[in-house]
């Protein structure tokens, strides 16, 4: 028996969640009364809480947001924690029953809406990192990205090569990348982004 609790003080959209769990198979989900650690699921209504309390509820429990209406600063909560899904009113009955499936599985499911507002959010944090880098880091970017090695980064700029480092280390710090790779491919990915903020 799946236990599914349901934080939320609003108690038509408790039943309506209700109803549609046991559409998912009725004889093997009951309604948990109170928060224990044997949940297998919790939905939670971002109006019912603060959301800086998710961290108490994120332990390990599959959680799926629910919220009225879809908001930037949901769509941030759900990056900063551990969070399967968001479901809202405005969703169609499928997907609000496909976020619960793979919830319940230990999978992560967004509809369209949720996945372009996630990486609208992403691609808004990668420009603001970009324009945090100084003039000097910029170039040595520009350089990374046609792939010049720090020999010639040191090279075209005048600089020694343990500078070039430095500069290329906390350009991966401002970035939030670990590897040269990594970096690459991030700004790749919001590539657009990328040549508009330099």
């Amino acid at each position: 028996m799946k236990k599914v609790f349901i934080i939320s003080k609003n108690t038509s959209f408790s039943n309506y969640l209700f109803l549609l769990i046991n559409e998912l198979n009725p004889s093997t989900f009951t309604l948990a009364a109170e928060l224990t650690e044997d949940l297998d699921l919790m939905i939670i209504d971002t109006e019912s809480i603060n959301p800086d309390e998710l961290k108490e509820y994120s332990k390990g429990i599959p959680i799926i947001l629910f919220a009225f209406q879809l908001k930037p600063l949901l769509i941030q909560y759900t990056s900063i924690y551990d969070v399967n899904g968001v479901i809202s009113l405005s969703m169609e009955a499928d997907e609000i029953l496909k976020t619960l499936r793979a919830a319940l599985e230990g999978d992560m499911f967004y509809n369209e809406t949720i996945i372009s507002m996630l990486f609208s959010n992403k691609a808004n944090d990668i420009v603001n990192r970009i324009k945090s880098l100084t003039e000097r880091e910029n170039e040595i970017l520009l350089l990374m990205m046609k792939d010049q090695s720090n020999e010639e980064i040191a090279e075209s700029l005048n600089l020694s090569v343990r500078t070039v480092n430095a500069h290329k280390g906390n350009v991966m710090r401002k970035i939030g990348s670990k590897t040269t790779s990594g970096l690459i491919q991030t700004l790749l990915e919001y590539s657009a982004q990328f040549r508009n903020s330099l």
